[in-house]
């Protein structure tokens, strides 16, 4: 079981390592990408130290200080995978060097350089007690990075972004409990052999989720919520204008012009672009233009691709029908809303679920 259990750590590291090349080739790198590389530095770091152990030699103290890196690192990470706009500032980095701070300490009294009588003083009381602060701020940034995932959470939601945040909660919530509660504090009355080889499958489980979630986020960017906060408190002629844009869209099926803009629209109800922007993000509650239009798009796709009428027409005729200029756009949006490809939801031949534009 030990052999198993090293072989999947190493394996971890070597999916962390890859990573990291990879982030350190972009040309662009975003904030995901910069603390996620971190991140993968201190699993690997700890990887590594559980696999050698004393094999390390000299660079054993770096090894164990980078490991500091994995559960406060963690939280920037799911903060930069869950927010819009997410900004690393004084309070943040002074969190995360709290958590390093111990580990450094420690690691420099046991220094061979360092003066006996220094750790002669610092042990035990003092190590306890910076040992106690480590693990209160480690547990602190645990349930911050649980709460990320559960941060922002609303029916405006997709159906992948909703899977992704389930997956998310599951994985880290059975990781962490079962790692850090059941084996680290828990006394869990298990063999040495099986507990390493759990930690090492949920290490694995933690790596394998966040991986496809960032690779995810990539290609699925967060709409920014300043485009809905900015526009500020809904007014009344807000929501009244906003209604005047569902009846027309509805009523006139304007989305299904692929060269439809907020211009175009503005002109169709004789009203200024930024007063149409402000009714579809305030008084409507929608993150932007795009969105709304894509929403009616869906809806009557999904009733084209159930109707007996259209048995005989292509993805790609429903797709351009529907509005859409081409169908890897439509692909995209369609799988987004409603988790499924267009092909997929046809084959499944049930009844079309209720209006996702009447929302």
């Amino acid at each position: 079981m030990l052999e198993i259990a090293g072989a999947i750590k190493l394996a971890v590291a070597g999916l962390a390592l890859t990573w990291i090349i990879a982030i350190a080739a972009m040309p662009k790198r975003s904030l995901l990408h910069l603390t996620w590389a971190v991140f993968c530095t201190g699993l690997t770091a700890v990887m590594l130290r559980e696999v050698f152990g004393g094999a390390l030699g000299p660079a054993a103290p770096l090894v164990i200080i980078a490991g500091c890196g994995t559960c406060s690192v963690f939280w920037l990470v799911a903060r930069a995978l869950f927010r819009t706009h997410t900004v690393i500032g004084p309070a943040e980095l002074m969190l995360v060097a709290g958590i390093f701070a111990p580990t450094v300490i420690d690691q420099a009294v046991l220094s061979p350089l360092m003066p006996s009588a220094v750790e002669a003083a610092y042990f035990p009381a003092v190590a306890g007690g910076l040992d106690g602060f480590q693990t209160l701020l480690s547990s602190t940034v645990l349930v911050l990075a649980f709460w990320e995932g559960l941060r922002g959470w609303s029916s405006r939601l997709t159906v992948n972004e909703r899977r992704l945040r389930l997956l998310y909660l599951s994985t880290f919530g059975l990781g962490v409990s079962t790692c850090v509660m059941l084996l680290d504090h828990g006394n869990a009355p298990l063999p040495a052999e099986l507990m390493a080889g759990i930690q090492a499958a949920c290490a694995l489980a933690i790596l394998v989720v966040m991986s496809g979630a960032i690779r995810y986020r990539a290609a699925h960017p967060l709409v920014p919520e300043t485009q809905t906060r900015a526009a500020g408190p809904a007014s009344e002629d807000d929501r009244a204008l906003g209604h005047r844009v569902r009846d027309i869209l509805a009523r006139e099926h304007l989305y299904l012009d692929p060269d439809l803009k907020v211009a175009g629209l503005a002109r169709r109800l004789h009203e200024p672009d930024y007063r149409i922007s402000r009714a579809i993000t305030a008084g409507l509650g929608e993150p932007n233009f795009n969105r709304l239009i894509n929403r009616y798009r869906i809806d009557h796709a999904m009733e084209q691709l159930h109707a007996p009428a259209s048995a005989d027409l292509s993805i790609l005729e429903i797709a351009l029908d529907s509005g859409f200029a081409s169908i890897g756009p439509f692909n995209r949006a369609f799988k987004d809303v409603t988790g499924q490809t267009p092909r997929a939801f046809r084959a499944a031949g049930r009844d079309a679920p209720p209006g996702l534009a009447a929302e």
